[in-house]
């Protein structure tokens, strides 16, 4: 298959042997649904190397990937090191304890 037949799969999202040597193309569902796996290695059922290969070559699922990628960045920078006021966790205690009454 060349290599305009498995860009041309990708945005089809049909599923296409790529070579006796390396498993299927995945589909774009498929590969926009691990994600999150992906991202944190623990991917169930598909090969990691299978949904870099597609997220690489898709321009339709790579800004998925990438938004995720800065989500995560963000939530890690913004949980560096911040903690709430002392005032602030005191008052929502309260609150808390005033609703559960």
């Amino acid at each position: 298959m060349s290599f305009l037949d498995k860009l041309k799969s990708l945005f089809t999202g049909a599923a296409h042997d790529v070579g006796a040597s390396s498993s299927a193309m995945i589909p774009c569902e498929e590969a926009l649904s691990v994600v999150h796996d992906f991202l944190d290695g623990e991917l169930p059922g598909v090969s990691h190397e299978q949904v870099k290969a597609h997220l690489d070559a898709c321009q339709r699922c790579y800004p998925h990937l990438h938004l995720e990628e800065a989500f995560r960045d963000a939530i890690c920078r913004a949980g560096t090191g911040q903690r709430a006021p002392v005032g602030l966790k005191l008052k929502l205690m309260e609150l808390l304890a005033e609703a559960d009454a």
